[in-house]
This record gives structure tokens, sequence and C-alpha cells, in this order.
């Protein structure tokens, strides 16, 4: 069983540590492979979990007790690679490929690979490679867990930083666009794969995928898309996903509104915007306090403390009767970032074509939403019943959909991170999650 885990403040990066990581191999091998910035040996792991004592109780709980008992030393690569944005044009993306090396037989010889789509960051400048090097990046918590759970155990981890964050020379991100997204993701799997004789990996056919929040999602669609392209996909284990998009969204606009809606919904609208063109103005969408700026407004450096827009509340109005203490936060007369015009013919279409959208901006949701397929290898679903950010409706829902399909199972958390602070039990899901996660994973090892 999990013990309690906050990770906030993760890691301290001294001169040892640098002196640790950047040994003479640890130098640009060509000028298209993924560059390798850092090793994680025996001296780096001892400094990373000197330096907080929430990543060495990370690290116990996934299996390395004690400071030494990491199994796999990990060469930590920055990968820059050619993707698409949200309206199919040429950009660029930008991740991390962590590759393990070392004498014990779970270092050596064809790696599997663990395919991670991470969750939302309203931080223009996220950048999981950075981890050792600026630990205030705010990659850095999934980082570490990347590198805790699943490179320090043998596993080639594949982590995109997604278009429109750290140098990606896209100007917005393609928010929870399942087109974009996959196909990024693939993307970044074929750049190593193309590089893996240079960089000295070898990497088996074993293929795993996980994510968290956003992640959940493209974890999921990376799946379905891998499959419909005839890759075998070994496992994957989304947690905490917004998978069934309509029902979800339709149930904020109904008034029960989730924890961060005001960072999700510009993500959202201006993704929606360059794959579909939702609005002729962003009026139309946006309260006139908002209209002029809140399209370009995340992700930003700086984040959304940056950003210029209302904490909590999307709509005005009251909320509806059984709303809890975050949907009611969701409501506010006098500073709200929705148009209510915008609510009202996103309502009016639900009430009258509950499944059949007319509104655009339904209808291209409905298009984003994940039942459309069937899985033909396992999944595992993970997440909590009382996670207040993405509804565990979504696993219930997928669950309901794939019915009698064997390969799909779910599994909720909410008992296990019973003594979890509410406001952090979305957040957390990922750690108590990636427990099981690779439980179910040895199952196919």
């Amino acid at each position: 069983m999990f013990k309690k885990i906050k990770l906030l403040s993760l890691l301290v990066c001294s001169p040892f540590i640098l002196l640790a990581c950047h040994s003479d191999d640890d130098l640009l091998l060509t000028a298209d492979a993924p560059k390798q910035v850092r090793n994680i040996n025996a001296a780096a792991y001892a400094s990373i979990r000197g330096g907080s004592a929430e990543v060495n109780a990370l690290f116990a709980n996934l299996g390395a007790t004690n400071v030494g008992d990491e199994l796999c030393d990990v060469k930590i690569h920055r990968m820059s690679y050619d993707t698409i944005g949200g309206a199919g044009e040429a950009t660029t993306s930008s991740g991390v490929f962590m590759l393990p090396h070392g004498t014990d037989p779970a270092c050596s010889g064809p790696r599997p690979v663990l395919m991670y789509a991470h969750a939302t960051s309203t931080f223009r400048d996220f950048d999981l490679s950075q981890f050792s090097s600026n630990p205030d990046n705010d990659a850095t918590t999934e980082a570490v867990l990347l590198l805790a759970a699943y490179a320090s155990k043998g596993y080639a981890v594949i982590a995109p930083n997604y278009a429109g964050y750290s140098d990606s020379s896209l100007s917005y991100h393609p928010f929870v666009d399942e087109v974009q997204q996959s196909t990024e993701m693939i993307d970044a799997l074929d750049h190593v794969r193309k590089y893996s004789d240079i960089l000295g990996a070898d990497l088996s056919s074993k293929l795993f995928i996980t994510g968290l929040s956003q992640g959940g999602y493209v974890a999921m669609a990376t799946h379905k898309a891998l499959e419909a392209k005839g890759e075998t996909v070994t496992a994957s284990m989304p947690i905490s996903g917004p998978y069934a998009m309509l029902d979800f969204v339709d149930t904020i606009f109904a008034g029960y509104v989730s924890g961060g809606a005001t960072s999700f919904a510009p993500m959202l609208l201006t993704g929606m915007q360059m794959s579909d063109e939702i609005y002729s103005d962003p009026s139309e969408v946006y309260d006139a306090a908002y209209a002029d700026f809140a399209e370009n407004s995340l992700p930003r450096p700086g984040g959304f403390q940056e950003a210029g827009l209302p904490s909590y509340a999307i709509f005005s109005g009251e909320p509806p009767v059984g709303a809890n203490a975050v949907n009611q936060l969701g409501f506010n007369d006098d500073d709200h970032l929705l148009a209510d015009s915008f609510r009202q013919a996103y309502v009016a279409d639900a009430e009258v074509n509950p499944d059949s959208p007319v509104y655009h901006i339904r209808s291209v949701t409905a298009d984003r939403d994940m039942r459309d397929w069937q899985p033909g290898s396992p999944m595992l679903m993970c997440g909590s019943s009382t996670d207040p950010v993405i509804y565990y409706s979504n696993t219930l829902t997928m669950q309901a959909y794939w019915g009698e399909n064997p390969y799909v199972k779910s599994t909720d958390m909410a008992e296990a991170m019973a003594s979890v602070d509410p406001a952090a039990v979305h957040s957390q899901t990922v750690v108590y999650c990636t427990g099981a996660g690779l439980q179910y994973f040895a199952n196919f090892m």
C-alpha cells in the first residue's frame, strides 16, 4: 500500500549533481539525434534523493527502499522532432527520452518502451528533460516520477513536452486534440526508433502507454491510433482522463463545474478554433472582459497566475441544486470567463440534441469523444471517484460503452487515497495509479 506522498518541491540541483550528470559521454551524439543532457548514476541518485524527503519516499514506495537500490543508471536525452499542429500544419516539438543502462539484467538487452503523456500545464516552458538542471521547471514532478517508476527499473521512457511548449515553433497548444496529440506521440516514438542505433538503444517489441489527466486522454488516443496503424500495444494505463468528452463537457455546462475550469477552457477553445474554426470572433465564447486576450492566454511564461483570467468562475448565475463546493466556485455574476450567450446556446443544444449535437462547438466536442473504438489489447483505466477535476464518470462511461470487452479493466484508487487532501486528489492519483500500473504492466513482461 502506498503511503501519502506530496510531490511539490522535488529536487535540489547542487554543483555536485551537475558534475555527476555532465560526464564526458553526456555530449551531443549527432546533430539530429536526441541529445544526451544527463547521466543519472549512483552519485546523482544519492543527490536527488538526499535533496528531498518527498522524492526519497517516492523512490522507496516504488521499490527502491534505500539509496543505492535503484536498478539502472539512466541516460537522459532531450528530443526535438517534427510533428503537426491542430490544423495539420508542420511544426516542431520536444521531449525526453530516458534510456536505462547498467549491469543488472533489467537494464541491458532489449528494453520495453514506456510512452508517457503528461498532465495539463499552463507554463509555456514545461520541459521534462530539465528536471535535474532546472528543478523549478513545472515538468519536474512528472519527470522524477518517470525516473523513479519506470526508467530506473529498465523501461525506455519516451515522453513529449507537446507542441506549443518549451521551444516548439507552434504558438498555441492543441489541447485534448485526439488527432494531433496521438500523432505527436507516435512522431516521438518514431523519432527515437529512427536514432535507436546511434543512441545505443536496444528497444524491444513491448510497448506500454500511460499518462495523467489530459495525458490520460492522450494515452488512450495513442493506444487507439497505434492499433489503427496495425501496431501492437502491449498494454496501456490511462489515468484520470476526460475520455467521454461530450458527457463531461455537458456536465460542466449544466453547472457542475470542475476544478481548474478557467485554465482548461481557454486552451480547449483555442485548440478547437485552430482545428475546426468554432467562432468568428472570440466574443462569441468569452465574456467581454476577457474576449480580447483569453484565446492567447495559455500556456504562457509564468503560467496561469500571469494569465489574468478569473480564478474559478466560468459562468454567471447560480449553480444547480446539488452542486458541491467546487462546482459553486464556477459561478460569479461579476467576474466569469465565458459569455452567457455561449452557455445558453450550448445548453439548449444539449437539451434538444443530447446524443447528436447540432451546435458546432458541441459537435466538435463529440468528435473528440473516445466512444468510437474497441481496444484490441489490454487497458487498465485508473482514477479516483473522489477526483474534483476530471470526474470518474469518464472511466465509468467508457467501461459501460466497452461492455464485455475482455481487454478492458478499471480501478478506483479512492480508498487508497482516503487520507489525501481532497484538493490534491487529482494530482496525486498518478502516484497511486503508477504503483498499480507497475504491477499491471509486469503481467506482460
